[in-house]
């Protein structure tokens, strides 16, 4: 159902044209992004946002796909959780190998108690505190690239696991 064009003069961050079909974008989903944008202090690049195949949240126009180009991906991953305006958010490596980050409105979740998910290679995330893991973590971790050396060749699975550590390492 096409939203009120109104929303868009009341919204200050997001413009109508970030968007491919903005007429199918939910309020709830705009102004959670337009607030999250004043509290981190970066306006994203929407990768995407309403689809009409998707039957799930990108299909109710309730969930944008971003990047944040010049704040780090724990910064905007902690902020996110934080900001309590989000039901669901995930952390992903895109088809460029960009950090990503999916945020929704979905109905069946509250921002109390969000989904969250990270791309099982890129960023996985410690189920017992939502957060991706960090250098202090590194029993987790190598559990997860157990599980990662399961399911790709070696050479692969070394790569990743230099990566990961990298990541981890960084903070």
């Amino acid at each position: 159902m096409p939203i009120n064009p109104e929303i868009w003069n009341t919204l200050r961050n997001l413009r109508e044209d970030q968007f491919k079909i903005p007429s199918f974008m939910d309020e709830t989903i705009l102004m959670a992004l337009d607030s999250f944008i004043s509290i981190v202090g970066e306006n994203p690049k929407i990768l995407s946002d309403f689809r009409n195949d998707d039957p799930r949240q990108h299909g109710l126009g309730l969930a944008v796909d971003t990047v944040f180009v010049q704040s780090d991906p724990l910064f905007i991953w902690e902020n996110a959780l934080a900001s309590g305006l989000f039901s669901g958010i995930g952390i992903y490596l895109n088809e460029k190998n960009i950090v990503s980050f999916h945020f929704d409105t979905r109905v069946d979740r509250t921002p109390a108690d969000p989904a969250t998910w990270g791309d099982f290679i890129s960023y996985p995330i410690d189920p017992d505190t939502n957060m991706p893991f960090r250098k202090d973590n590194y029993t987790e971790a190598l559990a997860v690239i157990d599980e990662i050396k399961k399911k790709m060749p070696a050479i692969m699975s070394a790569l990743l696991i230099i990566a990961i550590f990298w990541l981890m390492m960084r903070k």
